[in-house]
């Protein structure tokens, strides 16, 4: 959830990003966080509180093309149906919304591994159901799989 004093615009968020200006970030168990009404929470992989140049570029570059990176997460979407289910067979009508972007390493698949080096962009629904969806993607930004998280 926002914390009144941490939720910033995109566009003052790539600034901070891009001139690595740090401060208005919350750093907690190795991550980075910041939270935005375009994106709700922002996670940025931060070892020893520390942003590396790598993943700062990385996450300019999403920032700035963000509509293109949805765009691409929606073609995944699409394969949900609910059409047949039972209590939420309108859930997904009105489409998704974002919220939450992770920067950094992460596995994947049943075993979480390999890692890979990239982002992952969470969606729920704008209806609501009781999962969440995550679009992972390399650092090429290319999504490359989704996964359903019962919460």
């Amino acid at each position: 959830m926002f914390n009144d004093n941490k939720v910033f615009s995109l566009s003052k968020i790539i600034r901070f990003l891009d001139n690595r200006n740090f401060k208005k970030f919350y750093f907690k168990n190795d991550c980075a966080y910041i939270y935005s009404p375009e994106t709700d929470e922002i996670i940025i992989e931060a070892p020893n509180n520390q942003i590396s140049d790598e993943v700062t570029e990385l996450a300019i570059r999403v920032f700035k093309e963000l509509d293109k990176c949805v765009s691409m997460a929606y073609k995944w979407l699409e394969h949900f149906n609910l059409k047949n289910d039972r209590w939420y067979p309108d859930a997904l009508d009105k489409g998704f919304e974002i919220s939450g972007i992770y920067f950094g390493k992460y596995g994947y698949g049943h075993q979480q591994k390999p890692f890979t080096e990239g982002f992952t962009i969470s969606f729920s629904t704008k209806n609501y159901y009781p999962c969440n969806f995550t679009v992972k993607y390399h650092k090429n930004m290319h999504p490359f799989a989704v996964e359903e998280w019962v919460f």
